[in-house]
């Protein structure tokens, strides 16, 4: 019975033993285990937002850099955005034309940016230093039917919702088909009778105001 009641003192001390242990492991060794490992992922975090700093702040003079030529650049930068628009231009320029019955060709010359220094008194280039603004593309506009309708395309140009400005205009008569007129004795006295259904070849300089 005194051997019994020994062996069950001992599984008892060894089992509150045990359970003082266990209890130590769970309540105090496991809170600092987890606080640890939690400063460790803290550190590490912190070396990761280091590196991230650092290479933000290496960034910084390109950055600026960047920002230095945009500034530089930026008027270029919107002409080249308001030229993106040509196409459109030339498709309203020949459904104007089409309006007034008239056919055109295009020949578009590099846009001026600035005024130009040299002036050149009695020419085309001297009436561009007086243009309403600095910024334009020029170009010619080649076009061909009757003096009425000729009229009709320039009026409609110059009201058009773009700022457009006509340098000059410079007109000759088509020369007849002296073959048809063979064909239609008729022909050369209809023509005389009506001087404004000539057929007409004109070439207007036109400048078109583009954004800076």
């Amino acid at each position: 019975m005194k051997d019994f009641l020994k062996i069950y003192k001992i599984q008892l001390i060894v089992g509150a033993y045990v359970a003082v242990v266990l209890a130590f492991a769970y309540f105090v060794a496991m809170p600092v285990v987890n606080k640890i490992n939690s400063s460790a992922d803290e550190i590490q975090q912190k070396k990761i937002d280091g590196e991230l700093n650092e290479k933000r702040l290496a960034d910084v003079p390109v950055m600026e850099e960047n920002y230095r030529k945009f500034k530089e650049n930026e008027g270029d930068l919107a002409i080249v955005i308001e030229l993106n628009s040509e196409v459109e231009l030339i498709k309203e320029l020949e459904s104007i034309a089409a309006q007034t019955d008239n056919q055109i060709e295009f020949k578009i010359q590099d846009a001026q940016v600035g005024k130009p220094s040299a002036k050149q008194k009695g020419t085309e280039d001297d009436i561009k230093t007086k243009l309403a603004y600095a910024n334009y593309l020029s170009m010619q506009v080649a076009v061909e039917g009757n003096y009425v309708n000729l009229l009709n395309f320039i009026h409609k140009l110059e009201n058009y919702k773009k700022t457009v400005n006509i340098i000059s205009v410079s007109s000759e008569k088509k020369e007849p088909d002296n073959y048809a007129d063979k064909l239609n004795p008729f022909a050369t006295s209809t023509k005389k009778s009506s001087n404004s259904k000539e057929t007409i070849n004109s070439i207007l300089d036109v400048v078109v105001y583009i954004k800076k």
